[in-house]
């Protein structure tokens, strides 16, 4: 047994088809097929049966699953952990951004405060929508996000950086009309659940009171 079956298995679960399972782990459906009976070979059980063409678990694939998940959740925190400690060595920070953010905010401010600072910071830059940054924030993907606020996500802490005008264009030709424009406020983001690198704590503070 390895991880990669258990990394399949799973995977299998949750598609519940064979083809797509495969796709998705960018393998080919033998290839995930033969892993799964590989895997049921050395339990001596069925772990999986075919209804009405849909992959479901038998109550051996039940037990199975729940220590597979187990496994699976303790390898990625402990994958988690040490890209953390690594990017505290190296001072690196991970930040989520909306692209205009990246674009005409991040750069001219994070220029500023590496001037301002002796130690040299490393840059991750992530794209996003508001929403996937928020989620990426609060699962401890990223030290820092910068987007609009999501009210939906009340674990994590707001704070105004600035405001920046928005309007939208339907056509070319309402792109050439004298359109009103609105204005949103953007966020710096981060959540209290996962411990901040001192990096990224610096930057925080230097970025809040830019607001």
């Amino acid at each position: 047994m390895n991880l990669n079956q258990l990394y399949y298995f799973n995977e299998l679960v949750k598609q519940h088809q064979f083809s797509s399972a495969a796709k998705r782990l960018h393998i080919s459906q033998p290839s995930l097929s033969n892993s799964i009976k590989t895997l049921e070979k050395e339990l001596n059980c069925n772990l999986i049966e075919r209804r009405n063409g849909r992959v479901e678990l038998t109550k051996y694939g039940q037990i199975f699953l729940e220590s597979a998940d187990s496994i699976i959740l303790t390898l990625e925190n402990a994958k988690h952990n040490i890209n953390h400690t690594k990017q505290i060595e190296n001072n690196t920070i991970e930040i989520g951004c909306i692209p205009t953010a990246r674009e005409n905010f991040l750069p001219h401010i994070t220029s500023v405060f590496e001037k301002e600072n002796s130690s040299t910071f490393h840059y991750i830059y992530h794209n996003g929508t508001s929403n996937q940054i928020c989620l990426e924030v609060q699962n401890g993907n990223f030290d820092l996000g910068i987007c609009s606020k999501i009210d939906t996500y009340s674990d994590l802490n707001f704070i105004p950086l600035y405001v920046e005008n928005t309007f939208f264009t339907a056509s070319k030709l309402a792109s050439k009309l004298d359109l009103p424009q609105s204005t949103r406020t953007i966020y710096l983001v981060y959540s209290t659940k996962h411990e901040l690198s001192q990096p990224a704590v610096l930057n925080m503070n230097y970025l809040s009171l830019q607001y």
